[in-house]
């Protein structure tokens, strides 16, 4: 077993989804000399000025936090020469780190990153598991380089997806299984147990979501549309415009898998037990949803008051 109290260690991180790893640094007795995270933001309703919730974690401990704009400039990497890490962990922190970062730690930077590599490369590879129907995907160890997550992988963890998968759940699975997989994949790359093999050169992608990628696509297979259900929420959210205005999804279930006459994104039929609508293939029905300042509510409750003009037609692509 390494002796990780010896390694001068920084770790960098930004989001819920990152503590874990954090706090197991902290428990392997990692020398861990400070915390890089992205600066303080407005949160609630209030927007209110806030720590990101690794940086909050941290201070709550006592333990050193830096907040740079930008590691491009040297001002905001001067926690390198205050701390000077032997090695650097990096879990969901937001930016890419230039050459200077990468260069530094006589370990390198050492990246969580939320697929089996090559395969979803990108900022949002729990997302596109989900939307893309995938059946496995899991956690890679990798040494970063100055591509996007290019670097040589020296650990994977597979994680099956359920059929009913979403992005919340994964996300817990990865925080559940993660931190332990980090601290056991260390020791081997540390103790040369585990060494770093280049990816191969081709691999997919798992770009920025933007809001608008939360559209539903009717045109799609009702199984496509309820992968986009579950894949899309909390952010940037399932979305549709229609007489009502603009509606977000919460949840649903394929109805059926043959095709109705009908067109995309047609109601075929509304009531206490959901909403029916048509797709490229099959039909999905609608089981909570939302709408702009309210609540997310069952359909039952949603029908109760205002309702959909009949054979209505979504505007999915609006």
């Amino acid at each position: 077993m390494t002796d990780f109290s010896r390694i001068r260690t920084v770790f960098m991180g930004s989001p819920d989804f990152a503590v874990p790893f954090l706090s197991a640094l902290v428990l392997a007795g990692f020398d861990l000399r400070g915390v890089v995270t992205q600066p303080d933001r407005p949160r609630g309703r209030g927007q209110m000025t806030a720590p990101v919730p690794v940086r909050a974690w941290a201070l709550e401990r006592g333990i050193p936090t830096v907040t740079p704009a930008s590691l491009r400039v040297s001002e905001g990497r001067s926690f390198l020469g205050e701390w000077s890490p032997d090695l650097i962990v990096v879990v969901a922190y937001g930016k890419i780190l230039p050459g200077e970062v990468l260069e530094f730690p006589r370990w390198g930077c050492v990246n969580v990153h939320a697929s089996l590599l090559p395969a979803l490369r990108g900022a949002s590879p729990i997302v596109w598991a989900v939307r893309r129907g995938l059946k496995v995907s899991g956690l890679s160890l990798m040494v970063l380089d100055r591509g996007m997550d290019t670097g040589p992988v020296f650990d994977r963890l597979e994680i099956p997806l359920d059929p009913r998968e979403t992005q919340l759940s994964l996300a817990e699975k990865m925080k559940e299984r993660g931190p332990s997989f980090l601290v056991r994949g260390l020791d081997g790359y540390i103790g040369g147990t585990l060494r770093p093999v280049p990816q191969p050169e081709e691999g997919t992608l798992a770009p920025i979501l933007r809001k608008e990628d939360g559209r539903m696509p009717f045109e799609s297979s009702a199984r496509e549309v309820d992968a986009h259900v579950r894949a899309m929420n909390p952010w940037p959210g399932a979305t549709f415009s229609s007489s009502l205005g603009r509606i977000r999804v919460g949840s649903g279930e394929v109805l059926r898998e043959d095709s109705p006459p009908s067109v995309p994104g047609q109601i075929l039929d509304q009531g206490p037990e959901g909403i029916d609508v048509a797709c490229g293939k099959g039909v999905y029905r609608i089981l909570s949803l939302q709408r702009e300042g309210g609540r997310m509510i069952a359909s039952g409750e949603f029908m109760a008051g205002r309702r959909f003009e009949k054979g209505e037609i979504l505007l999915f692509g609006a």
